[in-house]
């Protein structure tokens, strides 16, 4: 029995390193911009195809694309003037947005709805002060450790 119950914690553990791993993490500084990737390799889109939906955290409306045109009709006003994309790479598939002036509000988790293309690409963005040198990529180094250790004392 206990050693199915190691085993399993090793598999979940393993799954979840695995599912970390391959999220995109992006980091942000304070008043800076960053590029949050999205494409996709569907080579046959028409601009009335190309229909993208960036949201933050589920709900938040950051930018989308309808019919080709990007558009901030029902873009959250957090983003007003500071959210874009590059319009003349849609038919190269690549709907990737540049955030300006980036807020500690802005940290959390982005999804690119692309839909025709049935894909849903999602990054998370870490904010970091100007003067702060890795110090989150540390935090995340040692609480990663720490659930380790705990997991490995039931092995």
């Amino acid at each position: 029995m206990r050693t199915r119950c190691c085993c399993f914690c090793i598999c979940v553990f393993a799954v979840l390193l695995n599912k970390a791993c391959l999220q995109v993490t992006i980091e942000g500084k304070v008043g800076g911009s960053a590029v949050l990737p999205c494409s996709t390799i569907d080579n046959g889109l028409k601009n009335e195809d190309i229909t993208v939906y960036w949201r933050h955290n589920s709900s938040q409306n950051v930018y989308d694309i309808i019919e080709g045109k990007g558009s901030v009709e029902k873009q959250d006003p957090a983003y007003k003037n500071r959210a874009g994309t590059f319009p003349n790479e849609y038919m190269k598939g690549n709907f990737s947005l540049k955030l300006n002036n980036i807020q500690y509000n802005d940290a959390g988790k982005y999804v690119c709805y692309i839909t025709k293309a049935y894909q849903n690409p999602s990054m998370q963005l870490f904010v970091k002060d100007r003067g702060n040198h890795g110090a989150a990529t540390r935090a995340e180094r040692i609480v990663s450790f720490l659930i380790l250790l705990h997991i490995l004392q039931y092995i």
